[in-house]
């Protein structure tokens, strides 16, 4: 069974414009890692071997919502 790895935008916000200052990788819900880039973040991930997906749109990050994300390729 393939372990899978999020990789989502920091701080969490609904509104479009908000900066990123970072990003975290989540795995089976709790953040394992932090990052200042999204391609360090699953660049980790991939090392850890996990399949990497990431935030189609930076205020879509629902982990139930496939729509919202997209394969990360390696």
């Amino acid at each position: 069974m393939a372990k899978h790895a999020y990789v989502e935008h920091r701080p969490l916000s609904s509104n479009k414009g908000t900066e990123t200052t970072h990003h975290v990788v989540i795995v089976d819900g709790k953040e394992v890692k932090s990052t200042k880039t999204q391609k360090e973040a699953a660049d980790w991930a991939f090392s850890m071997d996990f399949t990497v997906h990431v935030a189609r749109e930076r205020h879509l990050q629902d982990r139930d919502q496939p729509a919202h994300w997209r394969s990360y390729p390696h």
